[in-house]
């Protein structure tokens, strides 16, 4: 009996090719919208920490709000978290001339030699050595001579400032380009030793893992008041509940679309019903029960929206694979995880399904005679 009622569906969703191919684009649409809609806050909310993780998710920034740090203020931040790698920052701007005439404006960044690693990641190195003492520094590729030339590891370059000069010798070419945060500030990474003073515009603390960094962050802050306290852990989690958030509301706003389609089928059905009473009629005279029309009923609603979805999911395939750019050295890469589609495919037909238990009850209520004498 199954395999009939399923055969019959068949016939009467070609019967009626034109509303069944409306209704399932509808369902077409729908899905597409919702898989969409709950994948972007998964892609942006992964693209966002990623730029954020570029921050170093186990650091934290310590900024004097009036005035610069002192040693002593470096020493206070060591006794308060012994096991975190402590850097003071230093901060100079100024001309540098170099080797062809060209003076260009310049902001060199002292810190201690020992700890260039944790300031500057090695895939930003571009040619010659991660590495600053004396008068070796690492220099930007954004410096550049006559002609867009670019400078070459042992290139000298002469930094002013203030009526003091110093002699740099290039150790290293980097590019911070595209990443955020206060090191891709730096024209130039030098030798702390190398500055007039001891007073830090930065402090720079690494700890061990993200979740030290967030109750460093906390344990500091009763220390240093008139101090602004920043740690990438602690606006990853926020940024992650915000997109969470959105992920919600984008997918109440998607599901509309499933709700619009229900209301569509549901009309198409009712449509549908009102041309086959006599037929229904015919079915329930030669032995149809009730269960059986109202089964007939919603086997063609299921055909309907199993032809939509089936005809959306190669596209969300092209979708997954293609990246769209956001911004500056930014792109989104669409991956929908498979339990998304298979959630959105489960809503789009259980919507679907609501839509036609109106018209199959109906349909399956039917008066026998009145259907057979119905013109």
């Amino acid at each position: 009996m199954l395999r009939d009622l399923v055969r019959l569906a068949w016939l009467s969703v070609k019967e009626k090719a034109g509303r069944s191919a409306l209704a399932a684009f509808g369902v077409f649409m729908a899905f597409l919208a919702l898989t969409i809609a709950l994948s972007i806050g998964e892609a942006f909310k992964a693209l966002i920490i990623a730029s954020i993780q570029s921050l170093g998710l186990n650091t934290v920034w310590i900024f004097p709000r009036t005035g610069l740090f002192t040693d002593a203020d470096v020493a206070l931040v060591k006794s308060l978290v012994p096991g975190a790698m402590v850097i003071p920052i230093l901060g100079e701007g100024g001309t540098l001339t170099l080797p062809d005439g060209t003076e260009v404006e310049a902001y060199v960044y002292f810190i201690p030699p020992e700890h260039i690693e944790a300031l500057v990641p090695r895939e930003a190195l571009k040619s010659g050595q991660l590495y600053v003492s004396g008068s070796l520094a690492l220099f930007s590729n954004t410096i550049k001579m006559k002609g867009e030339v670019p400078l070459e590891p042992g290139t000298p370059a002469v930094f002013r400032s203030g009526g003091r000069t110093i002699d740099f010798v290039v150790s290293g070419v980097i590019d911070l380009s595209g990443r955020p945060g206060p090191m891709a500030g730096a024209s130039i990474y030098a030798d702390k030793s190398l500055a007039l003073e001891d007073r830090y515009f930065m402090i720079y603390v690494v700890t061990d893992k993200p979740e030290t960094a967030a109750t460093v962050a906390r344990k500091l802050r009763p220390y240093f008041p008139d101090a602004e306290i920043f740690s990438p852990q602690t606006l990853a989690q926020q940024v992650g509940q915000l997109v969470s958030a959105a992920q919600i509301g984008l997918g109440i706003l998607a599901g509309v679309s499933a709700l619009v389609t229900a209301l569509w089928l549901y009309d198409t059905m009712t449509i549908s019903l009102l041309q086959r009473i006599k037929e229904i009629g015919i079915m329930r005279a030669v032995g149809f029960k009730r269960r059986h029309i109202m089964t007939l009923v919603i086997t063609e609603a299921l055909i309907v929206v199993t032809i939509g979805v089936l005809a959306a999911t190669p596209l969300l395939f092209v979708i997954s694979a293609v990246s769209f750019p956001v911004g500056p050295g930014l792109s989104l890469k669409l991956a929908i995880p498979p339990y998304t589609a298979v959630i959105s495919a489960f809503i789009v037909v259980m919507a679907n399904i609501l839509g036609v238990l109106g018209p199959a009850y109906k349909a399956s209520r039917v008066n026998v005679v009145e259907a057979l004498r119905y013109e």
